[in-house]
């Protein structure tokens, strides 16, 4: 099979080699794995100041395929067939492509490859996320327009294309309106990934373990708040807060304001910010290092976060948003508690560092769950998926 992938963020190129940031990498050369070979369409870029594009692609069947460089979204959606434009005779050979969604140039992909060899692949939903958008100005509400609009020309083109959706939530949401729909579990485990915890809380000191995206909607304020209603208990232990993660905008407004709360709250002393770190012996550092693992977000879909916590035998602390409760059983896999709830969360840590045999269940249980969700699994179900929908296109024609 030949396949042609797409997602927004460009590639960047140096020394010889292609790099992408390291959750996108590690699924490419995974789909790699499983074709003949992989045409990646995508914007090149040669800045890497803020160190995003970490990853350096091994497979040697990616083709790169440039596009025009990236642009602003309402950009790419006014000049779409410009963009597009040069891969359009390179998808030719492909038999599918599959575009991760939802993203400004989704809707337009049928102008340059014929409708049955698309296929979204869908793991977010636009419409939930402009529910979470402030409208602050005249910009954010015209922005928060523009994504609403592009979300309906998306919506409109999946009824005649194919679909696989990472989180049950979505499937309920789209299977009346896709072609064709199957769901998938997206993350960047591989068999390699996984740690076998000796001891749970084997020392005074419990490390709370954030990784991500630093962002407002991912509750870290509120996981400030918890840290400080966590040392201000008695309680025979201690408690530090270690974030692990990269923010979108280079003069860290948020991670700025974290630290002025912790300031504020006297905590700031007892609260670490690691930076981003590269998926795999660097980031699984400090997973092996913490305690517990807390995403406390206001929306998402399913974090892949979750998957590597779990992998490195670490107790979840999670949200009840997005496909988190479908996938989990709060006291079974994980702690599941409500967003925007400090109080919540400092209540959960206590309730794991004072019944071991709960936090020892939901260790094992995650484990378990995170071995069935390797990308060499998913990978290798979503090729099988593109290859009955071949066959059954063969047949219909």
């Amino acid at each position: 099979m030949i396949l042609g992938f797409y997602y927004h963020y460009a590639v960047y190129q140096a020394d010889g080699k292609n790099y992408l940031p390291g959750f996108l990498g590690c699924f490419v050369d995974s789909l790699a794995t499983e074709v003949e070979r992989l045409l990646l369409i995508c914007h090149c870029t040669t800045n890497n100041d803020n160190n995003l594009y970490d990853y350096a692609l091994q497979a040697t069947n990616i083709e790169v395929v440039p596009i025009a460089p990236r642009s602003a979204a309402w950009h790419r959606h006014l000049f779409h067939q410009r963009i597009l434009k040069p891969a359009k005779d390179k998808l030719a050979q492909a038999d599918f492509l599959i575009v991760r969604s939802p993203t400004p140039l989704a809707p337009f992909f049928n102008k340059i490859v014929p409708q049955h060899k698309l296929v979204y692949l869908v793991v977010g939903d636009y419409e939930e996320s402009v529910k979470q958008m402030p409208t602050r100005n005249l910009r954010d509400w015209i922005m928060k327009k523009y994504v609403m609009r592009n979300d309906a020309l998306f919506k409109k083109e999946m009824k005649r294309t194919s679909i696989l959706v990472n989180a049950p939530s979505l499937y309920e949401k789209y299977h009346s309106q896709a072609k064709r729909i199957e769901t998938i579990k997206t993350t960047t485990l591989s068999s390699k990934s996984f740690f076998e915890r000796k001891a749970l809380f084997p020392n005074n000191e419990i490390k709370l373990l954030y990784t991500g995206r630093i962002d407002a909607a991912k509750g870290l304020f509120e996981l400030i708040e918890a840290l400080y209603q966590l040392r201000n208990k008695q309680n025979a232990r201690t408690f530090s807060l270690h974030v692990v993660g990269w923010e979108d905008q280079p003069s860290k407004p948020v991670e700025n304001a974290l630290r002025r709360k912790a300031e504020n709250l006297g905590v700031l002393q007892h609260v670490y910010f690691h930076g981003k770190k590269r998926i795999g012996d660097e980031l699984n550092t400090f997973y092996r290092m913490a305690d517990i693992y807390v995403i406390p977000s206001y929306h998402e879909g399913f974090p892949r976060t979750i998957w590597e916590a779990m992998a490195n035998g670490l107790p979840v602390i999670a949200t009840t948003v997005g496909a988190i409760p479908q996938y989990l059983k709060t006291k079974q896999d994980a702690l599941l508690i409500e967003p925007k709830n400090s109080e919540a969360i400092t209540n959960a840590v206590f309730e794991l560092t004072n019944q071991q045999l709960l936090a020892q269940q939901l260790v094992e249980n995650g484990y378990r769950l995170a071995k069935e969700n390797t990308l060499e699994i998913q990978t290798k179900k979503m090729i099988s998926i593109l290859h009955q929908w071949k066959q059954s296109d063969v047949f219909s024609n």
